[in-house]
C-alpha cells in the first residue's frame, strides 16, 4: 500500500470507536515499511490534535484502519490541549527569559561604558597630578638655585 493511498483513511480503535483520519504516516527509509501513523482527532469543525500510533498496533487495513488497541478519544485530546499549552507556556517563558537576558546585557554594555569614563576620567587626574608634581619639583629645584642676598 502507498502512503498516499493511506492518507485520509478513517482510523476505528479496536471497539470500532471513530478517532480520526490519517493526515501523515512515518516509514523507514531503507525498508519503506511504515513505522508510525499520525492520526488527526477531530474535535469540531475548526480544530483538530494528532496522534502518533506505531504501526504495530494497527490490526488491519481495508477500507478503514482498525487498531489493535483501544484509545479514549476525548483524554487523547485534553492530552494534546494541554500539551499545547505546556508548549505555548515553555515559549513564553523562553522568550521572557531572552527579553531578561538582552536586558542584563544592555546593562551590562552600559557599566562598561561608565568603568571607562571613570577609567579616562582617573587617567586625566593622575596626568594632573603629574604634571603638579613635575611643577613643584621645578619650583622647588628654581628655589635651590636662586642666590638669596641677606644683609
Amino acid at each position: 500500500m502507498k502512503i498516499k493511498q493511506l492518507l485520509g483513511m478513517l482510523v476505528l480503535d479496536d471497539n470500532a470507536n471513530e478517532i480520526g483520519k490519517i493526515i501523515d504516516a512515518d516509514f523507514e527509509p531503507e525498508t519503506g515499511a511504515i513505522t508510525k501513523i499520525v492520526v488527526s482527532l477531530k474535535k469540531n469543525f475548526l480544530t483538530s490534535d494528532q496522534l502518533d500510533v506505531e504501526y504495530n498496533d494497527v490490526k488491519s487495513i481495508g477500507d478503514y484502519v482498525l487498531l489493535k488497541i483501544t484509545i479514549d478519544k476525548e483524554t487523547k485530546i485534553k492530552e494534546a490541549e494541554e500539551a499545547k499549552k505546556a508548549e505555548k507556556e515553555a515559549k513564553k517563558e523562553a522568550k521572557k527569559a531572552e527579553r531578561e537576558a538582552k536586558k542584563a546585557a544592555k546593562e551590562a554594555e552600559k557599566e562598561e561604558a561608565v568603568a571607562e569614563q571613570i577609567e579616562k576620567q582617573v587617567e586625566v587626574v593622575e596626568a594632573e597630578i603629574v604634571d603638579d608634581a613635575e611643577e613643584a619639583e621645578e619650583a622647588v629645584e628654581a628655589e635651590e638655585t636662586t642666590d638669596v642676598k641677606v644683609e
